[in-house]
């Protein structure tokens, strides 16, 4: 069983990171094999306790309910290719593996940290971590695949590499048939080059799908204010919305919206804390 767990517990001075250092925290990696491997029981332990949908069992498993969109929404060919672009810690990546219609999934992350810990999920097919317990206490945890992800995994390969410039070649060789923007989009210091890009990632000639899931959290801490796609009120004090925003923008590049969707996800803090985010998923096809 793999560790990636940091040499005692996982203190508060991270906090005083900014942007993408974050992401190559130790405390980043396991609170994202949290989120993207925990069981709802681990994650919301207090579920029996509330109401309405989004605050229950639905606002878990994000990452594997984001990659049954793409399946959903594949090119109608008996085999397709998928980039998981920011893929974190693999969570989507390798549910997407466990797809028939998949035969090759890449996923591609700026964080060095987190694409060492997708491959180590791969290889190792499980990993252990720290999760906070309340105050300064922690426990250790384990992340582990599914049996079906076991066996798919092997379909999977992780790279290091900029979102906003990765290249198809650089990805594993061929274009994409599929691609997956999880949370991605305010994250990145350059959307508009973001969406660019995807465009160049497809596979020319097909009903090329992109994925993209935002919770539209805005900050200039990863991108400048000027180039924010929405949140926003622009000169004559009318609020720019990101929906309208980023439909706009994909189709100058040639795409069409073909669905829209609120996915809840929720992300543990410590056992009596979480956070609640709606992201809006957006399912376009290049015409």
């Amino acid at each position: 069983m793999a560790s990636v767990t940091a040499t005692g517990p996982l203190k508060n001075s991270d906090s005083k990171l900014q942007g993408f250092q974050l992401y190559e925290t130790q405390k980043a990696v396991h609170e994202y094999l949290q989120f993207h491997y925990a069981t709802s029981e681990d994650v919301m332990p207090y579920a029996r306790l509330l109401t309405g949908d989004s605050c229950n069992e639905h606002g878990l498993a994000f990452p594997h309910k984001l990659a049954h969109v793409c399946k959903a929404h594949a090119p109608k060919a008996s085999s397709c290719s998928v980039l998981d672009l920011g893929c974190a810690v693999g969570g989507s990546s390798f549910t997407l593996a466990t797809f028939e219609q998949f035969e090759r999934v890449v996923g591609v992350d700026f964080s060095e940290s987190f694409v060492t810990a997708a491959r180590s999920m791969q290889t190792e097919q499980s990993a252990t971590y720290q999760r906070l317990v309340e105050g300064d206490s922690y426990e250790m945890a384990t992340a582990k695949l599914t049996d079906v992800q076991k066996q798919h995994a092997h379909k999977c390969q992780f790279f290091v590499g900029d979102a906003c410039t990765v290249t198809a070649a650089e990805a594993g060789g061929e274009p994409f048939d599929v691609i997956l923007m999880a949370n991605l989009l305010c994250r990145v210091p350059d959307p508009a080059k973001l969406l660019a890009n995807a465009k160049a990632l497809l596979r020319r000639g097909g009903d090329g799908v992109v994925v993209i899931a935002s919770p539209y959290s805005w900050t200039e801490a990863f991108t400048q204010k000027d180039r924010w796609v929405g949140g926003y009120d622009d000169e004559s004090g009318k609020f720019v919305d990101s929906d309208s925003k980023l439909r706009d923008a994909m189709a100058a590049h040639g795409f069409e919206l073909v669905e829209t969707t609120d996915m809840p996800f929720v992300i543990r803090e410590h056992r009596r804390k979480f956070q609640l985010g709606i992201s809006s998923v957006h399912v376009y096809v290049l015409r």
